[in-house]
């Protein structure tokens, strides 16, 4: 191979497999966090709802987006605090055990108040729309246990 063709060649399959670094991260990200939107879109595709519901729904979305914003701000907080409780000690210590069960506390109670509010959601419900919530919510936690 000519030696002048050698670093302008490198430089592109570089640049080729950056690239396909980049969109294999970007879909790995995205196929991550596609479970939350995906479980909320699916149990509103399930359900055909009408005025009302949507009117009760929005009220209790809007009540259960303030407190996950609160509950997930705190399990930034702990997570710092495992963070810096690691630094200073990295070992189990007993830092690292009080951060580790905040961390769990406030995960617990995001995953508490997350049934509540689908709970809640199914309570906003006509009775015949119901089971078709019931069978997507279903499904979506067997398919979040395989």
């Amino acid at each position: 191979m000519n030696p002048a063709l050698r670093l302008p060649l490198a430089t592109f399959a570089g640049a080729v497999l950056g690239i396909a670094g980049a969109l294999a991260l970007a879909w790995a990200w995205h196929a991550f966090h596609h479970e939350d939107r995906s479980l909320h879109e699916l149990l509103h595709a399930a359900v055909p709802l009408d005025a009302e519901e949507q009117r009760v729904l929005d009220g209790e979305e809007h009540q259960f987006q303030l407190q996950r914003a609160a509950i997930e701000a705190r399990l930034r907080v702990a997570n710092g605090q495992l963070a810096d409780a690691v630094a200073t000690n990295p070992s189990w210590s007993p830092q690292v055990e009080q951060a580790s069960r905040e961390v769990e506390r406030a995960a617990g109670d995001l995953q508490r108040i997350t049934l509540v509010h689908l709970f809640e959601m199914r309570v906003g419900l006509k009775p015949e729309h119901r089971p078709a919530f019931d069978r997507a919510l279903i499904d979506a936690f067997r398919r979040g246990s395989r």
